[in-house]
């Protein structure tokens, strides 16, 4: 079954029009973690029970064998020898990032819509078309009768925007395959992956004498690994200070300051100030616009006290624009892995009650969890906090040999069908891929395209799906021989 760039490109254009039917179907479910939904049968909720099940009634009516493993979280289909000495693993995910109704345009999150040359819809970028795209690619394989000499195994998980307990269980219980690649990052192969640590700051609130500065409450971010595009405050201001004075300065900051929107409001002898900035995957803060160190950027000005004081400077001065880890003295480059970043993820202060500012650090090769935390720990500032390390969740980095076979075969595949050079990148992302020995990312962001992960207006090229299954159908063709 050896095949031309063009004839594995044409073959997977031929199955388009079935793979839209399910990617439709797919996305249109909200595989979101819900808790409240959740039962042994069902670990992370309705929704993403939902999508693994869809996986199983699709699997099964193409004549695939699969399985439910890991404790119900995981969905495998094999295919190949069910004595094969060595197994080729397929890494992927049907859970996703919520979506704020509110701020979609196109779209409602999950009603996927093409318009055009695209197709919208919450988690058609980060990841269900590539997740469709390597199953078509598998079931290329299988409808042209080739067999493959290692087992080829679909892993399908449930836990990849949280705390991968979905993996860890796989992974215990079932052990890891020979080799293998995750569709959960870009184009050309990732055989390097940072480490990935959330930094949790605690503290407690304190009360205000009533006629001065309070800020009553501050919210910012949902996600470690998202950056906020929306912020939050309820102020109340001291008796002398004029209202509209106030809200006249807010509106000033917000037309001054590029790429940011906001409004504020008074409502029954309180402010409520709103800001906007830009959402992005917290892997790459250095393309966003963090909300929440904006907003406390301007309340900074204002004579706040005590830990609502130290909390706002630590955000709105010491750590506003600083997603290289400068004001923190933690600028740090590897000559492969690229720099340190950091992202504010998730920003929550309410006078009198406990809260908590989560940073999510991608680190290189060459520094460590416990040089982070005594660096952050530095700067707390006047903040009256306790820090720690999030303990659910945080890899180290992740690097393959560069010669190692699965590297040069991926290397090369990706040049022949671009017609480019043969290279490699580095990710701040995480993909499971990092939790295998011989474990890379592999697709399916190409280079030239806007990454739209966890972003509003999510969308996928629809000509970009049949490119990806035909590099995936060729990759499991070299790779499982």
């Amino acid at each position: 079954m050896v095949e031309t760039v063009r004839q594995w490109q044409e073959d997977a254009q031929k199955y388009q029009p079935a793979l839209q039917r399910d990617l439709l179907q797919f996305l249109a479910i909200p595989s979101v973690l819900a808790p409240e939904t959740a039962t042994f049968q069902r670990p992370f909720g309705i929704g993403i029970e939902t999508a693994l099940q869809f996986l199983v009634d699709i699997a099964k009516r193409d004549g695939f064998k699969v399985t439910r493993v890991a404790d119900n979280m995981v969905v495998v289909v094999d295919y190949g020898p069910e004595d094969a000495s060595e197994t080729l693993g397929v890494l992927s995910h049907v859970d996703v990032v919520p979506g704020n109704d509110n701020a979609w345009h196109v779209t409602l999150p999950f009603s996927p819509k093409i318009v055009g040359k695209r197709l919208y819809g919450r988690g058609s970028h980060d990841m269900k078309a590539d997740l469709i795209a390597s199953y078509y690619a598998l079931k290329q394989l299988k409808d042209n009768g080739f067999w493959p000499q290692r087992k080829i195994r679909l892993i399908f998980g449930s836990d990849e925007e949280s705390d991968w307990r979905d993996m860890k269980t796989y992974l215990a219980q079932v052990g890891e395959p020979t080799l293998g690649f995750s569709p959960d990052g870009s184009f050309p192969v990732v055989p390097g992956e940072k480490g990935v640590q959330t930094i949790v700051i605690q503290f407690e609130g304190e009360s205000v004498r009533e006629d001065h500065w309070q800020l009553l409450k501050f919210d910012a971010g949902e996600r470690d690994n998202v950056v906020p595009g929306v912020a939050k405050a309820l102020i109340r201001l001291p008796s002398h200070y004029d209202i509209n004075l106030f809200l006249k300065r807010y509106e000033q900051y917000v037309t001054q300051t590029p790429l940011v929107t906001g409004i504020g409001q008074y409502d029954d002898g309180n402010i409520l100030l709103t800001l906007y900035g830009k959402s992005v995957h917290g892997a790459y803060p250095e393309d966003g616009i963090n909300a929440g160190t904006y907003l406390a950027h301007f309340l900074n000005e204002f004579a706040f006290e005590g830990q609502a004081h130290a909390y706002l400077t630590f955000l709105g001065d010491d750590n506003h624009q600083n997603v290289f880890g400068e004001k923190l003295g933690l600028i740090f480059h590897d000559e492969i892995m690229g720099d340190l970043t950091m992202n504010i993820g998730v920003m929550h202060y309410e006078q009198s009650h406990a809260g908590q500012i989560r940073i999510q650090f991608r680190f290189p090769i060459g520094i460590t969890e416990t040089a982070i935390l005594t660096q952050v720990q530095r700067h707390m500032g006047d903040l009256n906090a306790k820090i720690f390390k999030e303990s659910q969740f945080g890899n180290q980095p992740h690097m393959v040999d560069l010669d190692d076979p699965i590297v040069k075969k991926l290397e090369a595949i990706y040049a022949q069908h671009t017609n480019t050079q043969k290279t490699y990148k580095i990710s701040n992302g995480g993909s499971y891929a990092r939790l295998l020995k011989r474990g890379v990312a592999f697709g399916g962001q190409f280079p030239d395209v806007e990454v739209m992960s966890h972003q509003p207006d999510e969308y996928v090229l629809l000509d970009n799906i049949p490119r990806a299954q035909a590099i995936f159908a060729q990759a499991l063709y070299e790779l499982s021989k």
